[in-house]
C-alpha cells in the first residue's frame, strides 16, 4: 500500500493549524515538493487542503448570516474569523503562485520538462484556488450591502486592517493577474496532452484541482468578470444537480460542497441516489458500526493512501439509541453537570438524529452528522460490525463519539492530538478499548481508512462485514477475502 505521501511535513502542519507565519512554505526545495515517496509528506496538497476547507467554512457561514436582520454577535464573530483565515493562508497562496509562475517562459535547466510542466501547474491551481474562492465564498458577501460594508471595515481586535473584502474583489478583477491566469491556462492546456498517461499521485492531485475549478471551466475570456449565472450554469455541469434555477444555487451547492472539495467533483458515485441501496444498508446496519467508502471521483480521494478513502460511524435513529439506552445515559450525565450535554446541547442532537442525521462523520469543515443518502454519494462501501463489544462499551463509545461533533479537521492526521479529527481519527479516539494498527511518517503517527479495514481481516478478526459494495455492485459471497483483495490491490 502506498504510504502517506500526500499529507504534510511537519513545519507545514504547524504553520497551517493556524500558528505561526504561513510564508515559511518557502523552505522545501521546488524537487522536494514534486516528491512521492512513502517517507515525504507533500506540504502543497495539505496547504491546499486547508484552501478548500476555509473556502467551504466561508461558504457555510453565508448561509447562516445572509437572511440574519439584524447580525448576531456570533454572526459578526464569525466573519471576522473568516478574514482571519483568509489572511493566514494569503501569503502562502502568493508564495505557490509566484515562486513557480516564471517556469512559463523560462525553461529553466535545473529541471526536466517534467518537472517544470507540474511546478507550473502547482502556480495555475493555486491561482485557480484564489479565484475560486471568491467566485463560491466571497462573492456572496460581496453582493450584499450589508456584510460587504460590515468586511471592509477594520478589526483592530482580530488585528484586520480595513477593507480587505474589497482587495479580495480588486484581486479578483485586475485585469494583469487576468493576463497571467490565462497565459498559464494556455502553457498548461498546450503542454498536457504529453502527460495524458501519468500516474504519480501528485500529478493526478494537480490535474484535478486545475480542470475541474470552476474558474479554468468559465475561462477569463470575459473580461468583465464571471457571472453567477455562469456559475450556476457550471455547477450543473460539474456535479449534475439538473437543476439551473438560479435562485436554487445556494442551496443545491450546499447539499454537496462539504464532500466535492470547492465542486471538485467529477461525477456522482455509483451509489447515490439509490433507494434500494440505502434500505440495505438501514436493513443491515447497528448503532455503533463503522462506515468505510471510496469516491475515486473526488480530489479528496487522492489524499487517502490505500483503497479506502473515508471512514465514519453510524450513531443510530432515535429509536435504536432509545433502545439501547443512549438518551438515559446521556440524560444522566446532564443531571450530574455535564458540561457538554446541556439540555440545549441534546435537544440539538435528538433533532438531528429525528430528521435522519445518523452518520458521524469528519469532513472539511468539521465533524458533523450526515444522512445515509448523504453518506452514499460513493462508489464502494463496506460495513465493520463488532460482534463481540458489551451494551455498556458500545454506550459508552456512542457517546464518545457525539462528543467528537464539531471538532475541526486534522490537516496533521496526528492520532495523538484531540482537538482536532480526521476521519479515521473518529474511531481511533473513540473505540478505545482496542488497539488500532497506526503508521508513522515524519515523526507523526497516523491511521487511514485502510488501517481501520485491515482489522477486519484479521485472522481472529472480532469484527464481521455484513454489507460490502464495489464499484457500485453488491459483494455477497466471502466478504472478508474480498475486503483483502481491496487492502492489498489484487483487486482494483
Amino acid at each position: 500500500m502506498q504510504k502517506i505521501s500526500l499529507l504534510i511535513i511537519f513545519i507545514t502542519t504547524l504553520l497551517l493549524s493556524g500558528c505561526g507565519s504561513s510564508t515559511d512554505t518557502k523552505t522545501e526545495t521546488s524537487v522536494e515538493i514534486l516528491q512521492a515517496s512513502g517517507t515525504t509528506l507533500n506540504p502543497y496538497q495539505v496547504y491546499m487542503e486547508e484552501v478548500l476547507s476555509n473556502r467551504t467554512k466561508a461558504f457555510r457561514l453565508y448561509e447562516d448570516v445572509n437572511d440574519s436582520d439584524p447580525l448576531s454577535g456570533a454572526d459578526l464573530d464569525g466573519m471576522s474569523h473568516m478574514l482571519v483565515r483568509h489572511l493566514n493562508m494569503k501569503d502562502t497562496t502568493n508564495d505557490y503562485i509566484q515562486k513557480y509562475q516564471y517556469l512559463v517562459d523560462n525553461n529553466d535547466s535545473q529541471y526536466t520538462q517534467q518537472e517544470r510542466f507540474e511546478l507550473v501547474m502547482i502556480s495555475l491551481s493555486a491561482m485557480l484556488a484564489r479565484y475560486d474562492d471568491y467566485l463560491l465564498a466571497y462573492k456572496n458577501f460581496n453582493d450584499q450591502t450589508n456584510l460587504r460594508e460590515e468586511l471592509n471595515d477594520a478589526k483592530p481586535g482580530y488585528g484586520i486592517a480595513a477593507n480587505v473584502l474589497q482587495d479580495i474583489v480588486n484581486t479578483y478583477n485586475s485585469t494583469s493577474q487576468r493576463s497571467d491566469v490565462k497565459k498559464m491556462i494556455h502553457f498548461y492546456d498546450d503542454n498536457k496532452q504529453a502527460y495524458e498517461n501519468e500516474k504519480d499521485s501528485l500529478f493526478l492531485y494537480l490535474k484535478d484541482l486545475i480542470e475541474n475549478s470552476p474558474s479554468y471551466q468559465l475561462g477569463f475570456d470575459d473580461t468583465t468578470g464571471n457571472t453567477t449565472a455562469n456559475l450556476a450554469n457550471l455547477y450543473n455541469i460539474t456535479v449534475d444537480s439538473g437543476d439551473d434555477a438560479l435562485d436554487l444555487l445556494l442551496n443545491e451547492i450546499s447539499k454537496d460542497f462539504g464532500n466535492t472539495a470547492g465542486l471538485v467533483a467529477t461525477r456522482k458515485g455509483k451509489l447515490y441516489g439509490d433507494a434500494d441501496v440505502a434500505a440495505n444498508v438501514r436493513s443491515v446496519i447497528k448503532p455503533g458500526d463503522f462506515l468505510l467508502e471510496k469516491t475515486p471521483f473526488r480530489l479528496t480521494d487522492k489524499l487517502i493512501p490505500g483503497h479506502w478513502g473515508h471512514a465514519a460511524v453510524y450513531l443510530g435513529t432515535d429509536a435504536e439509541l432509545q433502545d439501547l439506552g443512549v438518551w438515559d445515559r446521556i440524560t444522566q450525565l446532564r443531571d450530574a453537570g455535564d458540561g457538554y450535554f446541556t439540555q440545549a446541547k441534546i435537544d440539538e442532537l435528538r433533532q438531528q438524529i429525528k430528521d435522519g442525521k445518523v452518520i458521524d462523520e469528519a469532513l472539511r469543515d468539521d465533524v458533523q452528522l450526515n444522512t445515509i443518502e448523504h453518506f452514499l454519494n460513493i462508489d464502494d462501501l463496506a460495513i465493520m460490525h463488532d460482534t463481540s463489544e458489551a451494551t455498556e462499551d458500545k454506550i459508552d463509545r456512542i457517546i464518545l463519539t457525539m462528543r467528537q461533533l464539531g471538532k475541526e479537521y486534522d490537516f496533521k492526521f496526528d492520532v495523538e492530538t484531540s482537538i482536532k479529527i480526521v476521519c479515521s481519527e473518529l474511531i481511533y479516539a473513540t473505540d478505545i478499548l482496542h488497539t488500532w494498527p497506526t503508521e508513522n511518517t515524519a515523526g507523526i503517527n497516523t491511521i487511514s481508512p485502510d488501517n481501520v479495514a485491515s482489522k477486519s481481516v484479521e485472522a481472529d478478526t472480532i469484527y464481521t462485514i455484513p454489507l460490502l459494495y464495489h464499484d457500485g455492485k453488491e459483494i455477497t459471497t466471502d466478504r472478508k477475502a474480498y475486503m483483502q483483495g481491496l487492502l492489498d490491490g489484487s483487486i482494483e
